[in-house]
């Protein structure tokens, strides 16, 4: 069961582009929406015809009802994305080094063959020892 969780994770962490794009898209029409209810006084709900008044299409209070209801699942979807961003960035910087790096980089011992590289790397003295006097130009 420890096998399916962790692809579900990272299932999950290469959809995390997706996951911003939709929390960026949510995060406006939330705002327009909680802007749009009325409230006590004239607000942006009033003046848009949020009111309720008897020339409403949708009858009398029939927008803030439909105003409420598509807030609470917007806020609801906003919610549980919020969390699904939290867990995946949390996934994501848990995961050791080792396996983000990618299978296509070549071991070291590969690139030594393939460059024809001497595996002994013991240094060697230099056969002409340097002078111990300067030399005058």
């Amino acid at each position: 069961m420890g096998n399916v969780f962790t692809n579900f994770g990272d299932l999950l962490v290469l959809l995390k582009e997706a996951f911003v794009i939709l929390q960026i898209l949510i995060c406006p029409i939330l705002i327009l929406l909680i802007l749009l209810q009325s409230g006590k006084g004239d607000d942006l709900g009033t003046a848009l015809g949020g009111g309720g008044g008897s020339s409403s299409v949708l009858g009398t209070g029939g927008t803030s009802r439909i105003l409420v209801k598509f807030t609470s699942v917007f806020a609801t979807i906003f919610l549980l994305n919020s969390i699904t961003l939290a867990w995946v960035f949390k996934h994501e910087a848990s995961r050791s080094v080792g396996e983000r790096i990618p299978e296509s980089i070549t071991p070291a011992a590969d690139v030594q063959k393939e460059l024809n590289v001497p595996t002994n790397t013991t240094p060697v003295a230099p056969t002409n020892p340097a002078p111990t006097t300067p030399v005058k130009p």
